[in-house]
């Protein structure tokens, strides 16, 4: 599926939270989102889901206009999956089976097409069934970030938002999250937008980045050509250069010298540089 917005502008009092943004989402790639607080990230998505009603422009799903209702406002598109910031906060049922048959039952299916897409999302998203009669309260701050994924994914979303889904995590939960997320978009060349203020995680994962500064869409780049090339745009809007793209700027200035890195990726930025490093003694 493919998602295309033609100059796009929504208003809250008179006042533009994102304008004319021009952007089209293609099928199969980890796409971040990154800006500053209050650049319009949050607008932004809530418009590809159509949790905002009333928009300025167009809004296309693969090629069609989006569905309105009968005053023109835009309906939520269900074929998108969205967790929120905070996701745990949302847990709401009795039961971790309860929460996530909810949107499920909700739509038709059976007890046992639920079960099945049970049984199928938890080692997904690394969970046992043993939790399953658990009531969510009783998990960790991790364990139940991962329910409320789960609930999301047991829609079989399309595209899936997730906005800020590592924050207040551990490193490690914060790594393990960020894998089960790769996981779930390279399984079935699903699309997968990550919304986050965490450049080192955009650079290590995304296939493409969305920048955004001041309500204005500044570039939809290759993550590559974003972070090896037009690092001076992130200065300018006032984003930090993520650690190995800094280290690897360091090395250049202290060695006078124009570094190839095969990506932007840490393991790659770290085997451009540690030949000029050991060659600093010569």
């Amino acid at each position: 599926m493919v998602y295309q917005l033609n100059n796009v502008s929504v208003h809250y009092s008179n006042q533009a939270a994102i304008h004319h943004v021009n952007c089209i989402i293609q099928k199969g790639k980890w796409i971040s989102v990154i800006g500053q607080t209050g650049a319009g990230k949050s607008t932004f998505v809530k418009v590809l889901k159509g949790l905002i009603p009333a928009i300025d422009g167009d809004y296309f799903i693969h090629h069609q206009p989006v569905n309105r209702d009968a005053k023109g406002q835009i309906r939520v598109v269900p074929e998108i999956g969205f967790v929120f910031q905070y996701p745990e906060h949302q847990l709401f049922e009795t039961t971790v089976q309860k929460e996530l048959a909810f949107g499920p039952k909700q739509q038709g299916f059976s007890s046992q097409q639920i079960m099945e897409s049970i049984k199928t999302i938890l080692p997904q998203v690394g969970l046992s069934e043993e939790i399953l009669p658990l009531p969510p309260f009783q998990l960790s701050g991790g364990q139940k970030r991962r329910v409320a994924i789960a609930s999301v994914l047991m829609m079989d979303p399309k595209l899936l938002i997730v906005d800020e889904p590592t924050v207040g995590l551990d490193p490690a939960s914060r790594v393990a999250m960020l894998q089960l997320l790769q996981r779930w978009q390279q399984q079935e060349n699903r699309s997968l937008i990550f919304v986050s203020h965490h450049l080192e995680d955009v650079a290590e994962y995304s296939d493409e980045v969305i920048v955004f500064h001041a309500g204005q869409l500044r570039g939809h780049y290759d993550t590559d050509t974003l972070f090896l090339e037009h690092t001076p745009l992130l200065q300018e809007i006032g984003l930090s250069l993520p650690e190995p793209i800094q280290l690897l700027k360091l090395i250049e200035e202290l060695s006078g010298q124009k570094i190839e890195a095969a990506s932007c990726r840490e393991d790659d930025i770290f085997k451009a540089i540690m030949p000029i490093w050991k060659r600093r003694g010569d």
